[in-house]
């Protein structure tokens, strides 16, 4: 009895990154206009906010797991720098223009973990991303 409070103490730390405490606040504005596709929703949330308030990563997650391709130009062209998470996030659901924009080679700096992207894609029976990302791998090694 007496060690359930050390196991506890830790998940209470984390609670605000587990469930957010505040739904309003303005990242988690951000995060649900992006994971909507709602474009305007978005360039509003960098109008009523400063950027330090925004969890662009968050927000280009979302928007690469729910294929809206002009919200992840939006938000990588605002700063958003987490490329390889939003890669994985578009190519477990086989969203391969996302997944084309994050790895191009005419973007500064594209993702780069084509790899587990591709075992990803192989696993989950995302076909389209596996041959994207088969074709964007043997073009690197030539």
């Amino acid at each position: 009895m007496a060690a359930l409070p050390l196991l506890l103490a830790p998940l209470a730390l984390n609670v605000g990154k587990i469930y957010p405490i505040d739904l309003g606040g303005p990242s988690n504005q951000l995060v649900h206009a992006a994971r909507m596709g709602n474009i305007a929703r978005v360039r509003q949330c960098f109008l009523d906010h400063n950027l330090d308030d925004l969890d662009l990563n968050s927000a280009l997650d979302a928007a690469a797991a729910y294929a809206h391709a002009d919200i992840v130009e939006f938000l990588v062209r605002f700063g958003a720098t987490d490329l390889e998470s939003a890669l994985l996030s578009a190519t477990a659901r086989d969203h391969v223009k996302v997944v084309a924009y994050l790895i191009s080679k005419e973007r500064r700096h594209p993702a780069t973990n084509t790899r587990e992207a591709q075992t990803l894609a192989s696993n989950l029976g995302a076909f389209n991303c596996d041959w994207l990302l088969t074709v964007h791998r043997w073009k690197e090694r030539r």
